[in-house]
């Protein structure tokens, strides 16, 4: 009997044992995790040495263009880089039609080719007269999901374009806010 207490016993000292074992194994797994996650995290997504490279290249590309050159390298990136000219309309604030009377705001970059000209103040705020006139007749519904912006960001390049005689490449939808 004295023999079957003392098997109890040291089994029951066997499972603590492992138990604890078990609890440290997991800490060091939980704390390698999220060691990990935080450098992924605070990296920008990327491993650092990716990130590093990805800068690097910015400046490159930066100071080629400063230089007249692009990627293409020669006169024919600096005609390039000359043919393309990114404006920011100013902020549009419309109330959207339909019952609920409904507001949105809307900040807008347009992308317009070939070289500015003195026109380009006047073109850029008529740009925003009338994409301001056309938000007046969107109803919230058209805005409601991702393909419903979609649709309204081509409508508002298509405006773009039109009113700029085709000088405009792209629109960029910065941000766009309803309530």
């Amino acid at each position: 009997m004295a023999e079957e207490t003392e098997g109890k016993a040291a089994a029951k000292g066997g499972g603590a044992g492992a138990f604890i074992i078990a609890l440290v194994l997991l800490a060091v797994i939980g704390a390698g995790a999220g060691a990990g996650f935080s450098m992924m995290f605070f990296s920008g997504g990327a491993p650092a040495h990716e990130a590093e490279g990805d800068k690097r290249q910015l400046q490159i590309v930066q100071g080629a263009a400063k230089h007249g050159e692009a990627k293409g390298g020669g006169a024919h990136g600096a005609s390039e880089a000359s043919k393309v000219q990114i404006a920011n309309l100013d902020p549009i604030l419309v109330t959207l039609a339909g019952p609920q009377r409904s507001w949105a705001r809307l900040e807008l970059g347009v992308i317009l080719e070939g070289p500015g000209t003195p026109d380009d103040g006047v073109l850029l705020k008529s740009m925003t007269e009338d994409i301001m006139a056309f938000m007046r007749t969107v109803p919230l519904v058209h805005v409601e999901s991702a393909a419903g912006v979609e649709y309204l960001r081509e409508d508002i390049e298509e405006i773009a374009r039109l009113r700029s005689k085709g000088r405009t490449r792209s629109v960029i939808l910065r941000s766009l806010v309803v309530e």
